[in-house]
């Protein structure tokens, strides 16, 4: 037995495409496999919970883009609050050179009376800006700073350090102005319109109550970048999509190679054994399965039948067995030829045995492959 394994790797190295296929497999089912100490759990089963990724950045690069950019892109952090009084204090470290993608705030409180919340922020540079919210609060509230209103309100201030040239620029196009650029900006020429330098330093985002009241409250500045491969446009970490779909992605990927190179491979040894009618009958099936365009043919089914694994696996096993059937019946040729097949014809040995125990083995590692 551990001849024939020896042997049958030694055929099978003959096929680079198939050590450079091992390697890969390899690598995911090893990537499935640990899938659980990569990424989180619940970020896996929660992925279709759009509210579990309301606190990460939306459509944003992986954070390595760093290392290869000369403007450094600010990353995710929560930031814990400070209180004193009435007032809920965020203080904000910031010393990138992009700004966050969104400041996000979450205030929840035991009471169930109304009662006003106002946000300020204190900018590095001794400007204060009050009241950029403004609203009802009951018992929660989240507070996005690219809301419409706080980009209204932060587009109003800047107009006064903006010249009436790139105000002209603007005029129309006020809903496609990140307010972020706008907070994170020196008061200059060009605020409004990203072109003005960068402001660093201490950003203090207070979160006001009143009347006062208990409050928890929690601050995320969104990164402009975030984790290994970024988010999606849902703001999903791409890093878990992948990790635990591979488990998904390889076992479609199995079950089709497997059920359509099974059916390819019998299919093509039995037409070039049998010969003659068969064989022709069999490879007109071929080329009008071959010619059948796969992918409506895929959408409609798909519409009909319930799209679970085991049926995406199926269909598409269906279609793809004309595959290696061409190769696989050309080496059958060659080997019904072999002096040994004559030897096992003159004893007696059926058609069915000869395919299976001296045709089919010598295709394995083409199969594999």
């Amino acid at each position: 037995m551990l001849i024939g394994i020896y042997n049958f790797f030694r055929e099978f190295r003959r096929y680079k495409i198939g050590l450079i296929g091992l390697v890969f497999l390899a690598f995911f089912v090893g990537m499935a496999v640990f899938a659980p100490l990569i990424t989180s759990a619940e970020a896996y089963y929660r992925w279709s919970d759009i509210t579990y990724w309301e606190e990460h950045p939306k459509g944003v690069p992986p954070e390595w883009m760093n290392f290869f950019s000369t403007k450094k892109s600010a990353t995710q952090i929560s930031v814990k609050p400070t209180t004193a009084a009435e007032n809920t204090t965020f203080t904000y470290n910031y010393q990138f050179d992009v700004p966050p993608s969104d400041i996000i705030i979450k205030v929840s409180t035991t009471a169930t009376e109304r009662r006003q919340l106002s946000v300020h922020v204190s900018r590095p540079d001794g400007i204060q800006l009050n009241n950029i919210v403004r609203i009802e609060h009951t018992e929660k509230t989240r507070i996005l700073f690219t809301s419409k209103e706080v980009r209204d309100w932060l587009i109003a201030w800047a107009r006064e350090y903006e010249t009436e040239e790139n105000l002209e620029k603007i005029r129309g196009r006020e809903a496609f102005i990140n307010p972020l650029l706008i907070l994170f900006s020196k008061t200059q020429r060009g605020i409004l319109l990203g072109t003005a330098e960068n402001l660093r330093g201490r950003y203090d985002v207070v979160v006001q109550l009143s009347p006062p009241t208990a409050t928890t409250a929690k601050a995320i500045f969104a990164g402009s970048v975030f984790g290994a491969l970024g988010t999606d446009t849902q703001g999903r970490d791409l890093l878990v999509g992948i990790v635990w779909g591979s488990r998904l992605a390889l076992l479609i990927g199995l079950l089709t190679a497997v059920l359509s190179e099974t059916i390819g491979m019998i299919y093509g040894v039995v037409s070039a054994y049998k010969g003659g009618v068969i064989d022709e009958v069999m490879q007109r099936i071929l080329e009008t399965v071959s010619s059948l365009p796969f992918l409506p043919i895929l959408i409609i089914l798909s519409y009909i039948m319930r799209p679970t694994i085991w049926n995406l696996a199926l269909l598409m096993a269906i279609f793809f067995w004309v595959g290696p059937v061409k190769t696989v019946r050309s080496m059958a040729l060659q080997l019904k030829e072999q002096p040994y097949i004559e030897v096992a014809k003159s004893l007696g040995a059926s058609g069915w045995r000869i395919i299976g125990k001296h045709i089919a083995p010598q295709l394995l590692p083409y199969f594999f492959a």
